[in-house]
């Protein structure tokens, strides 16, 4: 299990030379402790994702050490590997063990798990999720582009184009589902044909599947899943005489193949402004994608919601930090004004992306 334990200390810098019994007592924090757990998947076929997630909560904790806090922010993270089970296990340690404060989680299946745990144990949970249900418990808070808001933009995209049937290819898992059921709807009502096929993840051949929609007039294909599977529909599309011009995506900048995706639209969440994608790209080499935009937001609005609380010698109680929270109405994320929506969903405006020449272009439709 990958462990990485980040201490955001934040006192004042001392000086290179002098006393070192003086040294080592400026070196003492004396300021209250509040412990965040993060949890992403560092390893596997998500690892990529997870580890853009992970760098911009990095940067968020350096970017608040430049500031005069009056708490000390340490920060655990663990690789569950997107693995449910292993999410449990850490959350077992994150609670009982490390006894955090807060947490962040990045993914649905993390955040259903961490919600009834956060209403259980009294601490504040922000995840970086399109399901918004992960938000609905008292102590959960979820940020991401509305669904409806998602779908949107992507019909629209299609009505301008003339798209008049497309073919579904969904993973069977629920959030997923839904996605694709109401943007099937959504179609519908503007006079696209559309038909929805669904599969289990771990499936490595599409090509029976994609050839059933050839034969049936289908040849606008929109692929609803994340990596492995994604790349591996994309190709075996190609493979078929599909150009990228009749693919629409749902989670494919989720991986660094951008040259297999030229020509693909994606409905997405926000992108990070132009200040904060040079600082993370000098900083790790790349330029971020939306986990990174998203988690770096989620890991400052905890910073603030503990300083604007923050009390004498001690932590404030966890229901000031909610309420601040659930007060915020319109506020600026990294890269846009975000919305405090129902049931403590953080909305994001959605967006219509393209990838030309291995970069990504916001679309104007």
């Amino acid at each position: 299990m990958k462990k990485l334990i980040l201490s955001l200390l934040v006192a004042t810098a001392l000086t290179a030379c002098g006393d070192k019994e003086t040294d080592k007592t400026a070196q003492v924090d004396t300021r209250p402790v509040v412990k965040i757990g993060a949890i992403f998947p560092l390893s596997g076929d998500s690892a990529e994702s997870g580890e853009y997630a992970r760098d911009a909560l990095i940067m968020a904790m350096e970017d608040a050490k430049a500031q005069n806090l009056k708490y000390n922010y340490k920060v655990l993270i663990e690789d569950d590997q997107f693995r449910s089970n292993l999410t449990a296990a850490i959350a077992n340690k994150f609670i009982h063990q490390d006894k955090i404060n807060a947490m962040l989680t990045y993914y649905a299946p993390a955040g259903f798990i961490f919600k009834p745990l956060a209403q259980q144990n009294k601490f504040v949970h922000l995840s970086n999720t399109w399901e918004e249900k992960v938000g609905d418990g008292e102590y959960s808070f979820t940020q991401f582009a509305a669904m409806p808001e998602m779908i949107d933009v992507g019909v629209k995209y299609l009505v301008k184009h003339n798209i008049k049937k497309v073919a579904v290819i969904s993973e069977m898992r629920a959030t997923s589902e839904e996605f694709a059921s109401n943007f099937i709807k959504t179609m519908e009502k503007e006079g696209i044909e559309a038909k929805m096929e669904t599969f289990e993840r771990g499936n490595l051949d599409f090509r029976l599947l994609i050839r059933k929609f050839l034969n049936n007039g289908y040849e606008y294909f929109l692929v609803n899943s994340i990596k492995p599977e994604f790349d591996i529909i994309v190709k075996q599309l190609h493979e078929a005489g599909i150009t990228n011009d009749n693919i629409m995506g749902t989670c494919g900048e989720m991986t660094p193949a951008k040259e297999l995706y030229d020509g693909i639209v994606f409905p997405g969440t926000t992108i990070g402004t132009e200040d904060f994608n040079n600082r993370y790209k000098a900083r790790f080499g790349r330029f971020p994608n939306y986990a990174s935009v998203i988690t770096y937001d989620l890991a400052l609005l905890m910073v603030k919601a503990y300083e604007e609380n923050a009390v004498d010698g001690n932590l404030p109680e966890t229901e000031n930090i909610l309420n601040y929270i659930r007060n915020l109405k319109s506020y600026d994320c990294n890269a846009i004004k975000c919305t405090m929506m129902r049931n403590g969903h953080i909305n994001n405006p959605a967006n219509l992306r393209k990838c030309v020449d291995s970069k990504y272009i916001l679309v104007k439709e």
